[in-house]
């Protein structure tokens, strides 16, 4: 019987190098790892983080909407209208209530956003709640504003109108109820007849009110406030058979907060 050869054993001092290398190569990989899920966390969270223009208005924003609203011939209400304020506090309130009102106008033509409660963001933020807390109206055949209250089909002289609106400039389609408020818009809502185009009108009167704006109160002067247009003798626009301003409108005791 033929001796077994002994097969040659590894050296020790070989194995442990090969275990630190082992474990060096192992540490680098978990390393790489590691930086790789962080970097991946924080692309996540970036791009799923709510932004402003897909959120809307938030709680602890203070935005501000230049808003026009043009009958048949002229700018109704200037940039200067009231909307309801509490005879207590003077601060702003939704029309015919005592509730804060979040979306109000300190006589500037401009459209104050101020959430204090979840149910005044995102959706909630609108142009149609703006009407609506402050006594106006709107839909996409009908405006109620300072004198105006002009649907599709009422004349402008001797012309039907129709109700537009649009945003910065560009003709929106549409309920214009639903468009959510975003800061430093302008929008113009004009009841016009087919002869004229709402792109031709500008930028709303409002517009030069926006700068500052932020701590503005009832009380405070705008250098560019200008006083409600009156329509003239002759003029080629009908006036709506009741011109009053909305009783929820009358100016405050006090100054309201912005």
């Amino acid at each position: 019987m033929s001796p077994q050869k002994r097969r040659p054993q590894p050296r020790k001092g070989r194995t442990a190098v090969a275990a630190r290398k082992s474990q060096r190569k192992s540490d680098r990989t978990l390393a790489i790892v590691g930086v790789a899920v962080l970097v991946i966390g924080i692309t996540l969270v970036f791009v799923l983080r709510p932004t402003t223009s897909s959120a809307g208005l938030q709680l602890g924003d203070h935005w501000h909407t230049a808003l026009g609203v043009y009958a048949c011939d002229h700018w109704d209400g200037g940039s200067n209208w009231v909307t309801p304020v509490s005879p207590v506090t003077g601060g702003p309130v939704e029309s015919g209530t005592n509730t804060y009102s979040a979306l109000h106008s300190h006589k500037d033509g401009l459209i104050h956003m101020e959430p204090e409660v979840t149910a005044d963001t995102g959706v909630n933020a609108n142009l149609g709640n703006y009407f609506t807390h402050n006594g106006f109206e709107l839909s996409s055949t009908h405006v109620k504003f300072v004198t105006a209250d002009l649907k599709n089909g009422d004349k402008c002289g001797t012309a039907a109108g129709k109700l537009h609106w649009l945003v910065n400039g560009k003709e929106r389609v549409g309920d214009p109820t639903k468009y959510l408020l975003r800061d430093s818009d302008y929008i113009v809502v004009a009841f016009l007849p087919d002869s004229k185009k709402i792109t031709s009108l500008g930028k709303p009167p409002s517009y030069a009110n926006l700068p500052g704006a932020v701590g503005r109160s009832n009380s405070t002067p705008t250098s560019a406030v200008t006083p409600p247009s009156a329509v003239t003798p002759g003029s080629t626009s009908t006036p709506a058979a009741s011109t009053s301003v909305p009783a929820s409108t009358v100016a405050p005791a006090s100054t309201p907060t912005s």
